[in-house]
């Protein structure tokens, strides 16, 4: 089933002249801010910088096969290669918990791009998401409204997408409702992939409110991470084979010509999954939960946990390293997280079909356009 570097095949002898910016465009441009290029590219095409990325492979610049693809295929796309990144920012600090990374890119002579990263491999990314389910608002969200504020104030004259994934797709959003008006004005759209959403305290604003024609997403069918919070906006539902997990990454979903394949609605374990993140929200209170993450992330950085993929790597070992840090915890705060466990199970057993337990209760697609009707049919404040 074609995906979205089978686009860049289909597609990259195309100019946006003859072949206008679209959805797909979009998905990879939330994609190639994860790639390992830094400051230096700042000025340079999109080609170049990918070609001398292929010649750092050594530690930091590991690449997987499917980033190895991707940028090997950029320099080869009469699309994407010849386009300046103007601006490439990194930024992290610990406390608050920080992980930034944004781009400018230009996509024709009046028009730029202003892509935000989502959560990376490291503990401080995995931190400031965890911040999202229980602060209507964190540091790095201030931190991207004021970057793209510097580049919509840098280039005056250009309309302006802002783009992102994950994390750095509310932050796309987050930023463009924090402008000025005038500023506000000149953006064309903003596109959020399986971003986390929003509390109601954050989209009932009357700043948010005055974008939301502007603000899309696209979320899979099996998304978890973008079922977290609210999406007052237009969101779309986006077929994937992919398992549930990695259905996360854009590259893994459904395209066709110059779009995404809509799915008919959202699986019953994405709408399970969603209903376990209200549900801890209702019943457990913030200062509880903020409690929680807060010992959890402490006792983790004291096992000298810095990056997730220490607990995957060896799975035996990341388990008695976890066990370890979970351990730590003083007992009233591993109470909070027994309840937390036991809520989701609760929410599974109501939901997922195990065999001579008990009879699961399926759930129906809504929907895949929220323009056309819900999507799902509950909120994350619980009304």
């Amino acid at each position: 089933m074609p995906k979205l570097l089978d686009y860049i095949r289909w597609r990259g002898d195309l100019s946006f002249e003859s072949q206008p910016f679209n959805s797909v465009d979009a998905a990879l441009f939330a994609h190639l801010i994860y790639l390992p290029y830094d400051s230096s590219v700042g000025g340079h095409k999109i080609g170049e910088a990918s070609k001398r990325l292929l010649f750092k492979r050594t530690k930091p610049y590991q690449l997987n096969k499917m980033d190895t693809t991707e940028i090997e295929l950029l320099p080869l796309s009469d699309r994407y290669r010849k386009m300046e990144i103007l601006d490439w920012t990194d930024y992290m600090q610990k406390k608050p918990a920080v992980q930034f990374t944004a781009a400018t890119i230009r996509l024709n002579k009046d028009t730029i791009i202003v892509t935000f990263r989502g959560t990376d491999g490291t503990m401080i990314g995995l931190n400031e998401d965890v911040d999202m389910s229980y602060r209507p608002e964190i540091v790095g969200q201030t931190i991207a409204a004021d970057y793209l504020k510097a580049m919509a104030e840098k280039y005056p004259h250009d309309r302006i997408y802002t783009i992102g994934h994950s994390k750095g797709g509310n932050f796309a959003a987050y930023a463009v409702s924090a402008l000025p008006i005038e500023a506000q004005d000149r953006v064309i759209k903003a596109f959020s992939f399986d971003g986390p959403g929003f509390m109601r305290s954050t989209y009932s604003s009357p700043s948010f409110q005055r974008i939301l024609p502007k603000l899309i997403t696209y979320v899979p069918e099996g998304s978890i991470f973008g079922m977290m919070l609210d999406h007052p906006e237009r969101t779309l539902v986006v077929r994937s084979n992919a398992h549930m997990l990695k259905q996360h990454d854009p590259r893994r979903w459904r395209v066709a010509r110059n779009g995404f394949v809509l799915a008919p609605g959202l699986s019953n374990a994405s709408r399970v999954i969603r209903n376990s993140f209200i549900s801890w929200n209702t019943k457990i209170p913030r200062e509880k939960r903020e409690s929680f993450w807060l010992a959890l992330f402490s006792a983790l950085e004291d096992e000298k946990i810095t990056e997730f993929n220490q607990l995957t790597a060896n799975k035996l070992r990341g388990a008695i390293q976890f066990s370890h840090a979970y351990l730590s915890l003083d007992p009233e705060i591993r109470l909070v997280a027994n309840e937390i466990i036991s809520d989701i199970a609760a929410t599974a057993r109501q939901h997922i079909n195990i065999p001579f337990v008990n009879k699961a209760k399926i759930l129906e697609p809504l929907g895949n356009d929220s323009s056309k009707g819900p999507i799902v049919n509950d909120s994350y404040d619980g009304s």
